[in-house]
């Protein structure tokens, strides 16, 4: 069964990035080669070097396929609680990136599952938010021993939600100054944990950002 570094590897060969040379490869090559998914070949000043088959083609499209199905049940989830925030008079992005400035200089991509603002005009009732989604607890854990993408949140919103299936977080497991949204049944959320909430100032690349992937609003009849 193939590992993630060995997809890794053939995304590699597919760009067709590969300019190793001889002495140069490892066991994953030698995986991916006894499995025909790449082959040696040898180019002119560089040695023995490795490029992806039709069939290492296929396998990595059959891999994409597997990864979005995976993904389905966090990507659903996601959807039903930006509906919900919709529900509420909200406006939401799911899965857009935004840029924040770390205190080392530089820049940190930052990419929310729910991000959404109250649709209002006043700068300072607009109550940017993120939801970040889990559907286990495993990519629960995982997330909380990353305060660093918790910082970057805090960088463009108000206030930190986690939102779950009821029975994969207890409220007081989430961080201190994050909050805690459960759904009961499809599309029926309870907020078990209140954020705390802190002022930010969204800066002119997030505005225009969102104004260049515009989000979603339930319209009013």
């Amino acid at each position: 069964m193939l590992a993630r570094q060995h997809y890794k590897r053939l995304r590699f060969y597919w760009q067709g990035r590969a300019n190793g040379g001889a002495g140069m490869t490892d066991g994953i090559d030698l995986d991916l080669a006894a499995l025909g998914l790449v082959e040696r070949f040898e180019r002119l000043g560089s040695g023995v070097c490795f490029r992806i088959t039709r069939a290492g083609e296929q396998e990595l499209a059959a891999e994409k396929a597997r990864e979005v199905e995976r993904r389905r049940p966090h990507h659903t989830l996601a959807g039903r609680v930006a509906q919900w925030l919709r529900d509420q008079g909200r406006v939401t992005w799911e899965n857009i990136e935004l840029l924040v400035d770390l205190e080392t200089g530089g820049r940190q991509a930052i990419r929310p599952d729910v991000f959404s603002m109250a649709a209002t005009y006043d700068e300072k009732r607009i109550n940017p938010c993120v939801h970040e989604v889990k559907v286990s607890r495993a990519d629960f854990l995982a997330d909380v021993a990353r305060p660093q993408k918790r910082a970057g949140y805090a960088k463009v919103a108000e206030v930190v939600y986690y939102a779950a299936p009821a029975g994969v977080i207890e409220a007081a497991e989430v961080p201190t100054a994050c909050g805690l949204v459960i759904e009961l049944e499809p599309g029926e959320f309870e907020v078990m944990k209140r954020p705390k909430k802190q002022p930010v100032a969204l800066t002119t690349h997030h505005f225009m950002n969102l104004i260049l992937k515009p989000g979603t609003l339930t319209a009013a009849w």
